[in-house]
C-alpha cells in the first residue's frame, strides 16, 4: 500500500504463485528451476499440485505458467520463534527460458547481509490498504531498512522480531507498507549496480500503521540452505 505501479516487466524476476488457480503470494526467481518465497504461504496445503508459479506476469493471473514440483520449507520455520526462517524453495518445471527473453530474468542472491538505512524495493500483488482490494497491476513501494534495535523497541515490535531470520523495513509513521498478498515477495537491494534478493514479504501488524513497519525473511540467513537445498532438488 502506498505504492505506485510499475512498468510492465519492469522487475522481471517477480513471480506470481496461486493456490487452485487464485492469487496466493508472490515469489522471486532466483534460478531457471527455482523460486524463494516465504514459508507460510503454504499452511493451506503442501501438495505441489495444489499449486502453479506464473512467471512474466504484469497483471495478475496473466504470464505463463509453471507446475511446481517439489516444495522445501525451511527446516527452522516456526521453530526457534513465531514466523522464524519463514523462506521456502519451490522447484518448477519445464526450467523458464531465460535466454532471449525480455520479460523474464533471475535475480541474484545477496551477497552481502542487508544495508540498514539502505532503501529498496518490494513488489506485489497485495491489498492496496489495509481493508481494500487486491491490487490488478504488479505494484512496487520504496523502503528503507530499519536498525533491529529501533524495530524490537517498545514504540514499534517490543521484542517480537527474531534477529538471525528477520528484517524490518519501511517507516515509523506508517502509510507505506507491503500487505495480505503481497507474501512472499521479494525485498530487492541494489547492491554495487546489481539487485540482489535481501528479504520475502513476511508478517506485519496490519498494513501501513505507524510504529508497524514490514517484516520480511532475511534472505541470507537462509542462503546456506538455500544453496545445498537447490543441489539436492536437482537431482
Amino acid at each position: 500500500m502506498g505504492g505506485i505501479e510499475t512498468e510492465p516487466h519492469q522487475w522481471p524476476w517477480t513471480v506470481q504463485l496461486t493456490y487452485r488457480d487464485a492469487h496466493r503470494c508472490g515469489g522471486a526467481l532466483i534460478d531457471s528451476e527455482f523460486v524463494a518465497t516465504a514459508a507460510h504461504c503454504f499452511s493451506k496445503s503442501r501438495d505441489p499440485k495444489m499449486y502453479r508459479v506464473n512467471v512474466g506476469v504484469h497483471r495478475s493471473g496473466g504470464g505463463r505458467a509453471h507446475f511446481v514440483q517439489r516444495i522445501s520449507i525451511h527446516p527452522l520455520f516456526n521453530l526457534l520463534w513465531p514466523s522464524s526462517y519463514d523462506v521456502a524453495l519451490l522447484r518448477i518445471t519445464p526450467p523458464v527460458k531465460l535466454e532471449g527473453n525480455r520479460n523474464v530474468s533471475t535475480i541474484c542472491l545477496p551477497s552481502t547481509p542487508s544495508v540498514t538505512h539502505q532503501m529498496c524495493i518490494v513488489t506485489g500483488w497485495g491489498l492496496t490498504s489495509e481493508n481494500g482490494p487486491k491490487a490488478d497491476v504488479l505494484r512496487e513501494i520504496h523502503v528503507p531498512i530499519i536498525p533491529f534495535a529501533q524495530c524490537n523497541d517498545l514504540a514499534h515490535y517490543a521484542g517480537r522480531i527474531h534477529l538471525p531470520s528477520m528484517l524490518c523495513a519501511g517507516y515509523s509513521q506508517g502509510i507505506i507498507d507491503s500487505c495480505q498478498g503481497d507474501s512472499g515477495g521479494p525485498l530487492m537491494c541494489s547492491i554495487f549496480g546489481r539487485w540482489e534478493l535481501h528479504g520475502l514479504v513476511s508478517w506485519g501488524i496490519g498494513c501501513g500503521r505507524a510504529g508497524h513497519p514490514g517484516v520480511y525473511a532475511k534472505v541470507d540467513a537462509a542462503l546456506p540452505w538455500i544453496l545445498i537445498e537447490m543441489n539436492i532438488l536437482r537431482k
